[in-house]
């Protein structure tokens, strides 16, 4: 069956768009501050009080993938979340969230204009873009492998069978089943011809 990647389910592109927008979102500040000082006074003056509730979202959002992959496993139509969908989702939230995180800050927009000049946060909302582009590809490419998981787990034994490559058959199994030498020969079959004496 192939997976229906043309409409995914909307829990399961919610659900892979929340995890790449969470890991992306962590991974794009401890690359541009590595430093652990440096990293901690930019969460805190930015307005990054919500990441006390990093593991839990994560926890929701892995929940959900999950629930919409035996959704679709029951219904035989798995589900696939497309990487452009994700991209869009997952830039377009990232870049909603660092303004709003520093307008809950306090900031005006004015101050985060001088902030994005001045302060280096193009570097952040760049590199965050760039991180997110990438886990966008990561929750595609594990949305596939997962339908095509469910899908193979609905197919019946015999189904299976059919589907093992026939580099999997024992080679003196395919040469007792095939005799090359005979049919692919031009000359008429050999007899045996028992002359009786």
């Amino acid at each position: 069956m192939t997976p229906g990647i043309g409409r995914p389910a909307a829990l399961t592109t919610a659900g892979w768009a929340v995890i790449g927008l969470l890991v992306g979102h962590v991974a794009a500040y401890d690359l541009v501050y590595p430093d652990a000082h440096v990293h901690a006074t930019a969460l805190e003056t930015s307005g990054h009080g919500w990441l006390v509730a990093l593991g839990p979202s994560l926890a929701l959002a892995f929940l959900a993938v999950v629930l919409a992959a035996v959704v679709g496993a029951r219904s035989g139509r798995p589900r696939v979340a497309r990487f452009r969908t994700l991209v869009a989702i997952q830039v377009g939230a990232f870049l909603a969230m660092e303004v709003g995180e520093r307008l809950a800050a306090g900031l005006t927009p004015v101050a985060i204009g001088h902030e994005l000049i001045e302060h280096g946060l193009w570097l952040v909302l760049g590199t965050g873009i760039l991180v997110q582009v990438v886990t966008a590809w990561l929750g595609s490419a594990a949305s596939r492998q997962m339908a095509a998981a469910t899908s193979r787990s609905r197919l019946d034994p015999r189904q299976r069978r059919r589907r093992t490559p026939l580099l999997a058959i024992p080679s003196a199994v395919v040469a007792a089943r095939r005799p090359w030498s005979l049919r692919r020969s031009r000359a008429p079959p050999v007899r045996v011809i028992s002359i009786a004496a």
